[in-house]
């Protein structure tokens, strides 16, 4: 048995492509693009649509053209379908080994230290079986520490002589070297867009110049972290799997409208939606939040149309949950902040400062929750319960309108896991 620091990253291929052709086996092999909300730009692009030179991020207007004279599918973003199809992948991956970290939506860090198993097989199998449970495909990159994992995984990517998995450790020093040569700093796992412009201004370009650097000198530029990084980079594990993720310092939700909206109710149609999408994500984390900001946008790149930015943020005494205090103060916040006369064309809230949610209970009184707090935490449980059970069909009656705030979504695909009316049908 070897007991041998092994880490594996398994990160599904073109993620977003990959789920809407689980659905729609008749894409296999055709351009794909996805695009961000309201269509506005490219955000995931399958290997077909790259190789015709499709950017990321270009906006979908520019490239539109080029899309329709080469047969390109375009696909309004699904994160439902995309977060659900997630959660399938990363239950499958973590049956093959005990110790798991969700890295992000599409890729997973397993540890494999002191399994007694061919491992190129073990992880082989994780292929197959993945492919056959969700229909995505995933491609493994295996090291001694987790940035040498990502590494593997481009190779893996990369040359189909592998078969979707390659583990690093296996390469000879000095392919490994001329592999480092080929890539460049600022694509080193940690090494951010800021850090890149330090090290290539005193010459560092490449991961093997990194690699070669003095270590102090890498320690002055980027601190600690470059300093696990470059460790990392010669084998020495410094970043352990996260079993526990960190606790999210805010939760963020935010859209750009359909169309621009003045008129008050429209926007505390939008304003309420988004609150209780961000409300959802901090019950499901289990936390509470102290500060809130609700904000709206007009249109920065109007001609001719002032630019009005509008927020404000309010503290709160204790940490609250409880969605029937925190939407209706959203629409309390859209009301000192709205002025009429302005086009908006985006707005949302953001929940910050969040603890654990815990009430912390006085030592020395025998009394507890007020009736009133009793009857209010009730109440909203039942609210809970019922939009869990029926499908968010319980609604304050600000989220109900037009819904004129709606993103545009012209090419989205059905919602086939996630909505009873958009099932599948064979």
């Amino acid at each position: 048995m070897n007991n041998r620091a092994k880490f594996a990253l398994v990160d599904c291929n073109n993620f977003y492509a990959s789920c809407e052709r689980v659905f729609e086996p008749k894409l296999e092999g055709k351009p794909i693009v996805v695009l961000s909300n309201n269509d506005g730009c490219i955000i995931a692009r399958s290997n077909e649509a790259k190789a015709l030179g499709i950017k990321m991020g270009a906006p979908y207007f520019k490239v539109r053209n080029l899309i329709a004279n080469r047969g390109v599918v375009v696909k309004s973003s699904n994160y439902p379908l995309y977060g659900d199809m997630s959660s399938r992948v990363m239950k499958v991956i973590g049956q093959f080994s005990p110790i798991q970290e969700v890295y992000s939506i599409d890729e997973s860090f397993i540890d494999l230290a002191g399994l007694p198993l061919n491992l190129i097989d073990h992880m082989q199998s994780l292929r197959v079986q993945v492919k056959n449970w969700t229909g995505v495909p995933v491609c493994i990159g295996m090291g001694s520490t987790k940035l040498l994992a990502k590494l593997a995984n481009r190779i893996a990517k990369k040359y189909s002589k592998f078969n979707g998995v390659f583990d690093i450790d296996d390469l000879p020093h000095e392919r490994y070297c001329k592999l480092l040569q080929s890539v460049e700093v600022g694509d080193l796992w940690g090494i951010g867009r800021q850090s890149a412009k330090k090290l290539n201004h005193i010459g560092i370009n490449t991961s093997y110049d990194f690699y070669q650097a003095d270590i102090g000198v890498i320690e002055t530029l980027l601190g600690v972290n470059g300093k696990k990084i470059y460790q990392e980079l010669r084998g020495k594990s410094c970043i352990p799997i996260e079993l526990i993720p960190p606790t999210r310092q805010q939760i963020v939700s935010s859209r750009s409208f359909g169309i621009d909206l003045s008129d008050f109710d429209e926007l505390n149609q939008a304003l309420t939606a988004l609150t209780r999408k961000a409300v959802n994500k901090l019950n499901n984390h289990k936390l509470a939040m102290t500060t809130m900001t609700v904000f709206i946008y007009t249109n920065p790149h109007k001609k001719n149309t002032p630019c009005v930015h509008l927020s404000k943020t309010v503290g709160m005494p204790i940490a609250i949950e409880d969605e029937s205090q925190i939407i209706p103060l959203a629409s309390q916040i859209l009301r000192l902040i709205y002025k009429p006369g302005y086009s908006f064309n985006k707005g949302g809230v953001v929940l910050s400062n969040l603890t654990k949610n815990y009430r912390q209970q006085d030592l020395f009184s025998i009394t507890q929750d007020s009736q009133p707090q009793v009857l209010a935490r009730q109440k909203s449980n039942a609210i809970k319960g019922a939009n869990k059970r029926f499908n968010e069909s319980v609604k304050y009656a600000s989220e109900v309108g037009n819904d004129r705030w709606l993103p545009r979504a012209n090419f989205r695909s059905n919602r086939y896991t996630t909505s009873w009316s958009e099932l599948l049908i064979i």
